[in-house]
This record gives C-alpha cells, structure tokens and sequence, in this order.
C-alpha cells in the first residue's frame, strides 16, 4: 500500500494535536491541585506559558508552516543555506537530510526569520563569492559563466554584488544544475577563472 502524502500531513497534525492536550491535561491538574483558586492558577499558567514560550512558538510557526508547506515531505529545500531533503516532521522543528548525509534539525522560527526555497526535482545548487577590483572583470566574469554549456538551460539564477565590513566588493551567484556532475564541472570551470 502507497503512503499518501496527505495522511502524512494528518498525521503531523496529530501529533501536535497530542501536545496540546498533554499541555491542557497539565494545567487542569495544577489548577485541580490548587484548589481551584484562579489566583493560583493563572500564576501557575503565567509561569508555564512564560517557561515554554520558545516551543509554544515553534509549534504555532510549526502549524502555519505545515498549512502552507506540509506536502513537501521528500523535496529539498534550501533553508538558510542548508540544502537538503525533507525527511520529517516534529512539533517544533523538521528535519532535513543533505548531501553529505548529515540530518540537520530546523526550527520553525528559523524558516520564518531567514530565506527558504523549495527545489523542483533533484537539482544541485552552485554558489561563488568572488573578490571583484575592477567592474571591467565584474562583466567578463558573468559573461564567462552565462556561456558555459550547463549554465545556457539555466532560468533559474541570481548574480548580485556584495561589500563586506572591510569595503571589499564580491560578485556573487548562484543557479542550479540537474546533476552532481554537471555541478561539478561548473565548479571546476569557476574556479579557474
């Protein structure tokens, strides 16, 4: 039987929906422990919501984020310039699987505060800095890469210039290729320039 992608997403759901509960589970029994004196009780929440508001946090951005983007288990993603595949979903953070086979943890707030994409297929992502002393070199250099053969099928690419706190000018890139190899050969042919 075929896992539907849907149902994974339901079953995330569930999950959160489990916290929940525990969560509300736990505060009825201070407030059932303390007699029921709302004095007591809404400290007890205040001290409660205050101690987990970083996962109180998470797990809302965690909601919003499987609303939006729960049917991308499997696709990779490029989140803060880690790129790797999804490869599930947890209350307050997801995890993801790279290219060196390294499974990185990402909070949710993480997601939100700092860039994301999301990749069509399996495409292999090349990215330069290099140090500019001259516009003259800038333009030559972009030419280079724009006619290189693996760049010419390329739409999906960004050139952009860069200082860094000591005024040095970077001409940066990036654009994708369908495979390791391609991506390699382009990197060697970057290099040498």
């Amino acid at each position: 039987m075929k896992n539907n992608v849907s149902n994974k997403k339901y079953l995330f759901f569930y999950n959160v929906i489990v916290y929940l509960i525990w969560i509300l589970f736990i505060i009825l029994k201070i407030g059932h422990a303390l007699n029921d004196n709302s004095i007591f009780i809404g400290g007890a929440v205040l001290v409660l919501t205050a101690l987990m508001w970083e996962y109180f946090k998470n797990l809302f951005l965690g909601i919003i984020f499987s609303f939006q983007y729960g049917y991308i288990l499997g696709h990779n993603l490029l989140v803060n310039n880690k790129e790797g595949k999804l490869v599930s979903y947890y209350s307050s953070y997801f995890e993801i699987l790279t290219n060196k086979g390294e499974v990185l943890k990402i909070k949710y707030k993480e997601v939100f505060r700092g860039s994301f994409e999301i990749f069509s297929g399996n495409l292999k992502r090349v990215f330069k800095k290099i140090p500019i002393n001259k516009s003259s070199d800038l333009n030559e250099i972009k030419l280079k890469i724009m006619n290189h053969p693996v760049f010419l099928m390329n739409n999906n690419f960004e050139f952009y210039e860069e200082s860094d706190e000591n005024g040095k000018l970077w001409f940066c890139f990036y654009f994708n290729v369908m495979n390791y190899k391609d991506a390699v050969s382009i990197q060697q042919y970057i290099d040498k320039l």
